[in-house]
């Protein structure tokens, strides 16, 4: 009653004159994903079709998706939710992100987000990719499930080799139980990487998953590598 949706934009605050689910103006979160990677759904430029991870490297995965690039007033949303306690964020999140689910026709057997150390979340107060999964569950009616541990308080990934940082990924998450041949829809808030979430596909296939989708609010752009 105190803060009704719909009346102003939740990025920039303007007046909404145009009724809409997202509860955001026509001004704001312009930079769309548009061309993108198949596999892994990283910002993608150039005429390659599968971004230069993709070609080399096995992903776990069916696919990964994301409307955003990490940028703008998207990476301020994020960050708005990651690091500003506006947990309302989670709720327009999850209206963009059931648009792509729906637009890729997935069967799912339930939703999963990528676990936090409880040391961070404790910290934090909440699992940023948790609220998300939650907000997501009651648009499309599937259930959310607590399939991963999050073991080891990870260090910083940024300042980490590729090599270490997929060795820490692996050595940071564990099963919650067996998931044999369900299909289960992975959520988080960034797809940058993809080491994490790379991680986190790797032991729900060993606990016997049979399909792995991946729904992120962003995703990087793919850098070329250069030879």
């Amino acid at each position: 009653m105190l803060y009704p949706r719909g009346i102003k934009c939740v990025v920039c605050g303007k007046e909404l004159f145009d009724e809409n689910r997202y509860g955001i103006c026509s001004g704001c979160l312009q930079k769309a994903n548009i061309r993108f990677c198949p596999k892994c759904g990283r910002a993608i430029g150039g005429t390659s079709v599968y971004c230069d991870d993709c070609t080399k490297y096995k992903r776990n995965y069916n696919c990964a998706r994301a409307p955003f690039i990490f940028d703008g007033d998207a990476k301020r949303i994020v960050y708005g939710l990651k690091y500003g306690g506006k947990r309302y964020y989670a709720k327009t999140i999850a209206q963009f992100l059931a648009d792509e689910y729906y637009k890729n026709d997935w069967y799912i057997d339930f939703i999963t987000f990528v676990p936090m150390h409880p040391k961070r979340q404790k910290s934090r107060g909440y699992n940023q990719a948790q609220l998300i999964a939650n907000e997501l569950s009651k648009i499309i009616n599937k259930p959310v499930v607590d399939a991963l541990v999050r073991t080891k308080y990870s260090t910083n990934f940024a300042k980490l080799s590729k090599k270490e940082r997929i060795k820490e990924a692996e050595e940071s998450f564990e099963p919650a139980g067996k998931f044999n041949k369900k299909s289960i829809l992975l959520v988080d808030d960034v797809f940058t990487t993809g080491t994490t979430t790379g991680a986190c596909s790797n032991i729900l296939k060993k606990s016997g998953a049979s399909d792995i989708y991946i729904l992120t609010f962003c995703t990087s752009v793919c850098k070329p590598e250069l030879f």
